[in-house]
């Protein structure tokens, strides 16, 4: 590696973390090279890395690219794709979240949207990249106490990078195994921020997938893989960022390994009590990553539960009056034995707002899935936990990769091993093939409605358009079919306008 002078490390913590900066001045003159402050960051991983990587982490609960009301964090983004699906209706809107429930100006080179994820997913790998310049060559068979830390932030970096490529693939690329293995994937990029062209598909997902391979197996040494805090980044999220990685690139045999080493860990699932009445926060059992709130780092009215919970005081999606809920043709499939119909309005429901004394009536099929009572009195609904990636995903990812590598007896298995939990009633499925895949599709739209993007990644992944002609409480009956309308466009403002290694559009 070139020497480069210890100033760019001091620009990095700079702008990441004010107080970095007083770490590492240990040089004013900025004299040190690279492989100087390695050494540093050898002997003593905390004083650098630390700060360094707390920040990384706090990117995905903080601020997207965009700090906009519809738009302010990942969670939120999540919700705007969830928007353009067939489960989730916008029962009531003034305004806001109109065009993406519409499908309108989403996808273009000049729409907002499309420069909402890319500039949010860059800013990880571009905060992950100035981590990982800064982390010399680590010896795995140094079980050190310093040793196992410098493992441990290594393998934190290389895994937010993962997920960050991960989405970009999703978002940028049709569906792996629908055309886009073999087109143009995302640049990748390296800490010099040098503007790149676009890497292939193949190379992109490689990337991917042999980091998380690598983080994995750095936090197993460093011994990491499971930590209580479901805020931590560790080996279990890693390995679930993995699962969904090797899901979308059809390598059934990583999804099985992966999920079985997370399910070790995490073998207790939410009850019928924790899934109806705790609003999808709480940070335990099946939550395997979340975002805890305080004081300091609260999100505000257009949180994630500020939109979801329309008994939110002040929330948008609360008494704001945004209202969301599921389509009535999913609804009708959730069978009257499975709990987790009970987190939708089974009728037209009357609410009192308890600080302004507002009443409403909520529509017929309200989701009332992140209905969370209030952390205190002091804080209003629309602060609380939330939930990126629970166990039941990761069990319902195994049973789609045993079913796809026709090991339909297993994937019986593993599905009855979650449905079960929720519905009382529910037999073990005896489908095979196609069907078995459409019963497990269909238990991933009950079971993760509303969260993670989940439906729009799914259908594009499932090669699922939409079509919400038949539906009873679609107001927007829409027909998009699969295909590249579900892929966006590269953003012209943010990116082509300055990155002449960009030659090739997506359609």
């Amino acid at each position: 590696m070139s020497k480069k002078k210890i100033y760019l490390g001091l620009a990095i913590c700079s702008l990441m973390l004010g107080s970095c900066q007083k770490l590492l001045n240990i040089d004013p003159e900025n004299s040190l090279t690279q492989e100087d402050i390695q050494e540093v960051v050898k002997r003593d991983p905390d004083k650098v890395l630390s700060p360094l990587v707390t920040n990384l982490i706090s990117q995905i609960n903080g601020y997207s690219e965009i700090n906009s009301v519809d738009s302010k964090n990942y969670s939120v983004n999540g919700l705007l794709l969830s928007l353009k699906g067939n489960d989730m209706v916008l029962a009531a809107s003034s305004s806001w979240l109109k065009t993406d429930y519409e499908m309108r100006s989403y996808r273009e080179e000049g729409s907002p949207r499309v420069q909402i994820y890319w500039g949010t997913f860059y800013r990880y790998i571009y905060i992950a990249n100035q981590i990982l310049s800064l982390i010399p060559e680590v010896d795995q068979t140094d079980l050190s106490v310093a040793n196992k830390k410098l493992m441990n932030y290594k393998a934190t970096a290389l895994a937010i990078r993962a997920f960050a490529y991960t989405n970009l693939m999703w978002l940028y690329q049709d569906d792996y195994m629908h055309g886009g293995k073999d087109k143009l994937g995302v640049p990748i990029v390296d800490a010099s921020g040098t503007p790149k062209p676009r890497a292939t598909s193949a190379d992109n997902w490689a990337l991917i997938i042999d980091g998380l391979k690598e983080a994995v197996a750095l936090f197993k040494k460093g011994e990491a893989y499971f930590t209580p805090s479901r805020t931590d980044v560790d080996g279990s999220v890693a390995a679930a960022f993995l699962v969904r990685a090797a899901l979308t690139v059809g390598d059934w045999e990583t999804v099985v390994a992966s999920a079985n080493e997370i399910l070790a860990v995490y073998p207790e699932l939410f009850n019928q009590n924790d899934y109806t009445s705790s609003g999808m926060t709480l940070l335990n059992k099946e939550t395997i990553f979340g975002y805890e709130f305080s004081s300091v780092n609260g999100k505000g009215t257009s949180s994630f539960p500020g939109w979801m919970n329309p008994k939110s005081e002040g929330g948008y999606g609360g008494s704001q009056g945004h209202w969301l809920a599921i389509d009535q043709r999913l609804y009708d499939a959730i069978p009257n034995t499975d709990y987790r119909k009970e987190n939708f309005a089974a009728q037209a429901m009357d609410y009192t707002y308890q600080v302004s004394g507002a009443k409403v009536t909520f529509p017929k099929y309200t989701s009332l899935k992140f209905d969370a009572v209030r952390i205190s009195s002091a804080i209003p609904e629309y602060n609380q936990n939330e939930i990126y990636i629970r166990s039941s995903e990761i069990i319902l990812a195994k049973a789609e990769a045993l079913a796809r590598a026709n090991k339909n007896a297993e994937a019986q298995d593993a599905l009855f091993q979650l449905v079960s939990k929720r519905d009382a009633a529910y037999q073990k499925s005896s489908k095979t093939g196609d069907a078995l895949l459409t019963e497990i599709q269909l238990q991933r739209r009950i079971e993760l409605w509303g969260e993670g993007a989940h439906e729009f990644l799914d259908n594009k992944r499932w090669h699922i358009g939409v079509d919400r002609t038949t539906s009873a409480n679609h107001s927007e009956k829409k027909v998009v079919p699969a295909g590249k309308d579900f892929t966006l466009q590269i953003p012209l403002n943010t990116e082509l306008n300055y990155n002449d290694q960009i030659q090739e559009q997506n359609p």
